[in-house]
This record gives C-alpha cells, sequence and structure tokens, in this order.
C-alpha cells in the first residue's frame, strides 16, 4: 500500500503496546527511575526506510506503528489503534515512507514519477489543481507537491526526496512539523553519523540475539551500570521468561531515536499466525565511552 496518494487507507497501528511503549520511554526523552528525565535532540532513523530526520519539539516518531511508514505525531495527540492515516493527518501527524518504486542513480525516473505519479494523483484524488515545486536539498534533488484548495491554498503537502533510496514524506498542510523532518531529512548510506549508526544498529542486533536465547547473564554483561542495579540477573530472567512465547519469534530493527548518546530501538517481533499483528518492543542502549551498551527494556508478555 502506497503512502503518496493520500486517499483513505486503512492500515490499523499494531496494537496500542507500541504507542504506550513509545510515550513510556519518551523517545525525545530518555527516562531514568533515579533522575529527572534528560531531555535530549533526537533524530529517527529508519534502517527499513535508509533516511533519518530531526523530530520536531513536542513530537515523537513511531516506525512500528504501520508496515513501512514512519507516523511522526504530537506526543499530547496519541494515535489510537485502528485509525486510518486519513485519520491522523489533521491531528498533526507527519508520515515518511521509502518510494519503493524508485532506486537511486535515476533523476529521470524521479522527475517522471513526482509529476506523473504523485501530481497527478494529488490532483485526481482532490479533483484540483497540484502545485510543484522543484528544490535542492543538500545536492539532492527533491520536491514539494501540493493539491490545491479552490482558493489556491495548499492542500495534503507532500515531498519527496531522490537518496539512495527515494522517500516521501506527507501531511495535512505545510506546517512546522513536516518542514522539520522534510528539510532534515538525511541519506542513512550518506550521512556522516552512519559509522556511529552502524555501530548502534550492531548493538541492538546482539541484545536481539541475547533476548532470542534468553540469555540473561549476556545481556547484564554488556549493560550500564543502571542497568544492572536495577535489573538483578535474577529479576531479567522472570521478564525474559513472560515474554518468552515472543522472543522465539523472528525480529527485526526497524529503527529508533538517536542523539549521539542514546539510541532507543524499535524492534518488531514477527507475528506466528496468519492474521496476527507483529508485536513491539524496545531496546534503549546508553553510549559509554566508545561502546554501546543496554541501559533499558520493555518487551511484549
Amino acid at each position: 500500500m502506497k503512502l503518496r496518494i493520500p486517499r483513505k487507507i486503512y492500515l490499523p497501528l499494531s496494537v496500542g503496546l507500541v504507542l504506550v511503549l513509545a510515550v513510556g520511554l519518551g523517545y525525545s526523552q530518555v527516562w531514568h527511575k533515579s533522575a529527572k528525565p534528560v531531555v535530549i535532540e533526537a533524530k529517527y532513523v529508519s534502517f527499513s526506510g535508509g533516511y533519518l530526520f530531526s523530530v520536531p519539539a513536542k513530537y515523537t516518531a513511531n516506525g512500528t506503528a504501520m508496515p513501512d511508514i514512519t507516523i511522526i505525531y504530537p506526543k499530547a495527540s496519541l494515535p489510537q489503534n485502528g485509525q486510518s492515516l486519513n485519520d491522523l493527518y489533521p491531528n498533526g501527524v507527519v508520515a515518511v515512507q521509502p518510494i519503493r518504486e524508485l532506486k537511486n542513480d535515476n533523476l529521470q525516473a524521479f522527475t517522471a514519477y513526482v509529476k506523473g505519479v504523485l501530481a497527478a494523483d494529488l490532483r485526481k484524488t482532490f479533483n484540483s489543481a497540484s502545485d510543484m515545486r522543484p528544490v535542492k536539498q543538500k545536492d539532492v534533488e527533491a520536491a514539494e507537491i501540493y493539491a490545491l484548495t479552490p482558493d489556491g491554498k495548499h492542500l495534503r503537502a507532500n515531498y519527496a526526496v531522490d537518496f539512495t533510496q527515494p522517500v516521501l514524506v506527507v501531511a495535512q498542510d505545510r506546517s512546522d512539523a513536516f518542514k522539520t523532518v522534510g528539510f532534515t531529512m538525511e541519506d542513512l548510506k550518506k550521512t556522516n553519523l552512519k559509522t556511529d549508526l552502524d555501530q548502534a544498529a550492531q548493538a541492538a542486533k546482539e541484545v536481539a540475539q541475547k533476548l532470542q536465547k534468553q540469555d540473561s547473564v549476556g545481556l547484564r554483561k554488556n549493560a550500564t551500570s543502571g542497568f544492572k542495579k536495577k535489573m538483578a540477573t535474577e529479576q531479567l530472567a522472570d521478564s525474559l521468561k513472560k515474554s518468552s512465547q515472543y522472543l522465539q519469534r523472528p525480529i527485526s530493527i526497524v529503527g529508533g531515536l538517536y542523539n549521539g548518546e542514546y539510541f532507543v530501538a524499535q524492534l518488531v517481533f514477527e507475528a506466528k499466525t496468519e492474521g496476527e499483528q507483529p508485536s513491539p518492543g524496545i531496546v534503549s542502549l546508553q553510549k559509554v565511552g566508545k561502546t554501546w551498551k543496554l541501559d533499558d527494556l520493555q518487551l511484549p508478555q
């Protein structure tokens, strides 16, 4: 299903746990029980989509609620299970998705797609004219595309960027949140943060492997002192046991929140049966010296 068309798309949010966890760890804040929340300037990193961007103030980002889509929403307006993107846009939600039909190094195909697909679909969907503005973003081709109301106002904002994997940003209008997400967008393969992000992703992958093995000793071995203080080996083993039905499934790390000191990885535990929703989880890592260490985790039970 394609995000690019602003028609009514019914992609149910996974389960409430996704969003509860998102708020629980704060994302743009990392919570330590013995201290006040530490406010950080967070970037959302999508490993599945190949992009990263700055999270707007008073917003959070979630990459597990809808397949292949990152939704960025106000912390004060929590999306509800079963809502469509059309339900979410009026509440200030911004959505990001890779344009899977396109690949890098084909500017002609990108331009044709923007004009012949995005702009055309907006005109058809809203039965209106469209406005397209080609732009440059850090030497990368991009374009803003809007449907126009009869009086010429912008309706349903689209921002397409020709990265290694081209990306599309969509919102109700050209809001500050839309501009923050779109104009800070970076190509994951070309960002100067790539080395650190690769190390964070590898650390999260190693944690996921230990989770599948229910290796409480191994998890605590490469954990922060704060994690060890609040989670004894026996407590951790008991927590893993309660989540064992999920830990036996394949685990994907779709992305997460990053600020250089913390990486809050968003996990997806594969559905076991047809018709079942995948289950989300969170692993928070802290960089101690040059090593990413386990600092917190929340698992489905």
